[in-house]
């Protein structure tokens, strides 16, 4: 068995001036049993297994993987991870995050519900490498350099998973609505832990406050505001099965007043966090 190793390397220019901001890479032989979590980044984080097998938890799904599999650990939502007893293994990894996210996550057909991308090759491992080792000899555009390197690595991962993918124009205008929507309900999934309001939203999207409002109620049967706070409870609802309190649940899913949080909770589901954490729901 080969021994525990780790080397990491930090984005030296980590202004975030570019749509997507790698913020570092690294590579890990693990120890067996090796676990992780459950937590929840602010960031995105892939794993490229290239050794030996482990375990990845999102959600209330888990996935065995092995080499070449690559995981995805998106911004709000809770998972966690272990290596195997026996073979442990062996990952690089790669951190990011920027305004560009919902729509790199689409292309490679990326969600909380598909956070696996498994490949025959390990196409996404030189890539991840390369972007080490940018940070690694340093200079005045390394992180122009790693941004580099992870599009190849989402070219891959988009061209292994193709199947998952939206058609690439949908039919007509319902079509376009259908894409607007599902690339603002991503921005909202990456942002749960955030304060947001919806002249941000907009902004961010480019998309008027009122073009907003219209494309969730027609996409989702309600506006922005409340699909917000239905996504924001679902994820609290998972959150609440782990070994956190209630004021840090809250925290994870945007909620900065434990009360208010404990209340909407009640009105949506019938029963408080902590009773639902009894199993009285």
């Amino acid at each position: 068995m080969k021994p525990f190793s780790e080397r990491i390397a930090v984005n030296p220019h980590p202004g975030e001036n570019g749509e997507m901001t790698v913020l570092f890479s690294g590579v890990s032989q693990t120890k067996p049993d090796h676990r992780l979590g459950p937590q929840v980044l602010d960031y995105a984080l892939v794993h490229v297994v290239e050794e030996g097998k482990g375990y990845f938890r999102c959600g209330e799904n888990e996935y065995e993987l092995g080499p070449g599999d690559s995981f995805f650990i998106l911004p709000g939502v809770i998972h966690s991870y272990r290596s195997d007893s026996e073979t442990p293994w062996k990952y690089r990894w790669i951190a990011f995050r920027g305004p560009a996210l919902p729509g790199w996550l689409r292309r490679a057909g990326i969600s909380p519900a598909r956070p696996v991308i498994r490949q025959k090759d390990e196409a996404p491992l030189a890539p991840l490498a390369s972007a080490e080792s940018a940070f690694r000899r340093g200079g005045a555009a390394a992180d122009l350099e790693a941004e580099g390197w992870l599009r190849l690595a989402f070219a891959s991962w988009a061209e292994a998973n193709g199947e998952n993918r939206p058609s690439a124009d949908g039919v007509g205008k319902s079509g376009v609505q259908a894409r607007e929507a599902e690339r603002a309900a991503l921005w909202l999934q990456a942002q749960l832990g955030q304060p947001i309001t919806i002249e941000r939203m907009a902004k961010e999207l480019g998309y008027h406050r009122t073009h907003l409002s219209k494309l969730f109620r027609q996409q989702f049967g309600m506006p922005p505001v409340r699909y917000l706070q239905k996504l924001r409870l679902e994820r609290s609802r998972a959150l609440l099965r782990e070994p956190l309190t209630v004021e840090e649940v809250a925290a994870a899913v945007g909620y900065a007043d434990p009360l208010y949080f404990s209340k909407s909770f009640k009105r949506q589901y019938g029963v408080t966090p902590t009773d639902y954490r009894k199993g009285k729901a």
